[in-house]
């Protein structure tokens, strides 16, 4: 008979005795399982992410770790936010005159200019050509000082050394209203994250959709209320194209947490990436600062009101920035009439002085309420009207730098930053938010990553296995126990199959491949038990990490848990199997 078959026969004989030991060795071997699979998936999907496709991340000051673990993998929570000016000094010069126009302090200035426009006629209804010229240069000198204030026709400080940057914000989540337990993670972002962003530097592989598109600044259709959904979000709630979401503002486990108002229509969905993208949810940037508890509160809340101005002649009405804002900034924002210090009392005086001036000066009259260009309103209108960049805060910014030597770039840059070069980019405009965060700092992802695994995550991976191989030493041992138990049952067994012509080396090897047949059935269930572990545990890991694990999620390094388990039989078997070959055939064919 094969030896094989003798061993497997012998354990059929002993069932009771060699079950419990097969499921003491598979409660070890699926705790190693675990633990291996679980840490290498995590690890492999940690690190495959590791290229990011950026090599920076600007945020506000704080644990490095925690912004990395906030902008990549969406988990923890925002430190605090900078200010959107931040994000515009990586940007080109046309982006960035673009959104400085789009600004409190930008349509201060213009109101002012547009006022400075009818000081032609009230110098000729009131005035001489000598003023006039006076009034002219002061005018000039005052853009030329706001203008160099603001940088406004000059690119971003950084953006020599930028390739790519995309600002995040982040503090909403889509809660599934079907299951309240499914919560995902809004990101406001531009739609540069879907054309700009890689998954890989190597390969310069972007998203990709599997249904509709990226969402575009503005749509004709939907405005700024465009979304894109991650795969496990679509396939966890259902949610398809066209369909409608509102975000929760905060964390919806909080008692102050609600839902916005706003609705997004979902525009795309993306393919699976295996990175912390397929669990997110991509809200407009712009849509995002517009919806309530979004917008920061600047130094005096009076700049962001609207008043009718029937004397303007304009059904709109104009920023109240000079009655308010230009109190409290009189050395940069000075209305070109000094002795007026409201843009009301300016118009004001206008219009008394073209009343009593000749028939000639209707045409200023004209000006002053016919042409004057109408400024929109810049808060009431929020679902409309973009909002001014002093109220704009980012959580983060997500920079590669040039393609031009970028690994010196991303060495030298950080230490800029960190530095505090970013807080000049804030001079420019009084509007400043209340609470604005002027301190940033620049960390390196993937060594943010590297550091987390070093010096948290493969400590904790160390002692586990530590536990669970003990856990499976100790099986091994209960196999020598259990063969060497039977031995004083068996030698009568084995002193048979030595008078049938058996070897000892015969009688020796059958021990011995009882050994490995006990460990190998029993790592087989204790491998299939791990898996089946992991999948029980699959949802709880993929909310707390973003990492989804199956059964049949796999690392090469569990492969090795069955030769592992063979070595240790057969090493725990070469006791027992000596005390066989040792066995006295004459005294125990006597017995």
């Amino acid at each position: 008979m094969n030896v094989f078959k003798i061993a497997w026969r012998s354990i059929q004989y002993r069932g009771a005795g060699s079950a419990l030991t097969i499921i003491s060795m598979a409660l070890g071997v699926m705790m190693v399982v675990a633990v291996l699979s679980i840490y290498g998936l995590v690890q492999d999907s940690f690190r495959s992410n590791s290229s990011f496709g950026y090599n920076i991340i600007v945020g506000a000051r704080g644990g490095g770790t925690q912004l990395t673990l906030n902008s990549v993998y969406y988990l923890s929570r925002p430190v605090e936010n900078i200010p959107y000016e931040y994000y515009l000094a990586f940007r080109d010069k046309e982006t960035r005159g673009r959104e400085l126009k789009n600004s409190i302090a930008y349509q201060a200035r213009e109101s002012s200019a547009d006022l400075a426009a009818v000081a032609p006629g009230v110098t000729l209804a009131g005035g001489s050509f000598a003023s006039l010229f006076a009034q002219a240069v002061a005018d000039d000198a005052f853009e030329m000082q706001q203008d160099k204030a603001m940088g406004i026709d000059r690119s971003g400080i950084y953006r020599r050394w930028t390739h790519v940057a995309v600002p995040l914000s982040l503090g909403d989540y889509y809660v599934d209203p079907n299951d309240q337990s499914l919560a995902f993670r809004c990101v406001g972002t531009t739609p540069e994250f879907f054309t700009d962003i890689v998954l890989d530097v190597e390969t310069e592989e972007t998203l990709s959709f599997s249904e509709g598109r990226a969402f575009v600044e503005r749509s004709p259709e939907h405005g700024f209320f465009e979304c894109v959904i991650g795969r496990t979000v679509a396939r966890r709630t259902g949610l398809q194209l066209g369909d409608r979401i509102q975000a929760t503002h905060g964390d919806p486990t909080a008692e102050s947490a609600h839902i916005h108002e706003q609705e997004y229509t979902i525009v795309g969905i993306l393919d699976g990436s295996g990175t912390p993208n397929d669990r997110a949810v991509f809200l407009n940037l712009e849509g995002f600062f517009l919806m309530e508890d979004h917008a920061k509160p600047i130094a005096d809340d009076n700049v962001l009101k609207t008043v009718s101005s029937d004397d303007a002649g304009s059904d709109k009405g104009v920023p109240a920035d000079a009655q308010a804002g230009l109190e409290d900034s009189e050395a940069t924002f000075r209305d070109p009439f000094a002795e007026n210090e409201t843009f009301e009392e300016a118009m004001d005086s206008v219009k008394h002085l073209m009343a009593e001036g000749d028939a000639g000066d209707a045409r200023v009259d004209e000006l002053v309420d016919e042409d004057l260009p109408e400024l929109p309103p810049i808060a009431t209108s929020a679902t409309r009207i973009p909002l001014p960049i002093e109220q704009r805060e980012v959580s983060s910014i997500l920079v590669r730098t040039s393609k031009n030597d970028p690994g010196t770039i991303a060495l030298f840059l950080p230490g800029k930053i960190n530095e505090g070069d970013l807080e000049t980019t804030l001079a420019w405009s009084p509007f400043r938010p209340a609470r604005s965060q002027k301190a940033s700092q620049a960390v390196n992802p993937v060594g943010e990553v590297t550091r987390l695994f070093d010096e948290f995550v493969s400590p904790i991976r160390m002692l586990l296995l530590f536990l669970t191989s003990m856990i499976c030493v100790v099986s091994a041992l209960s196999i020598i126990v259990g063969i060497y138990n039977s031995m004083n049952q068996r030698q009568g067994e084995i002193a048979v199959m030595r008078a049938l012509g058996a070897s000892r080396g015969k009688v020796m090897l059958i021990i011995l491949c009882e050994a490995v047949l006990l460990a190998v059935v029993g790592g087989v269930f204790g491998w299939i038990s791990g898996h089946a572990l992991n999948a029980v545990l699959g949802p709880l890991i993929e909310a707390r990490t973003g990492v989804e694990i199956g059964f049949f999620d796999f690392v090469p390094v569990e492969f090795l848990v069955i030769p592992v388990l063979i070595v240790l039989a057969v090493i725990v078997g070469i006791y027992p199997a000596t005390s066989a070959y040792k066995t006295d055939v004459a005294k125990s064919l006597g017995k």
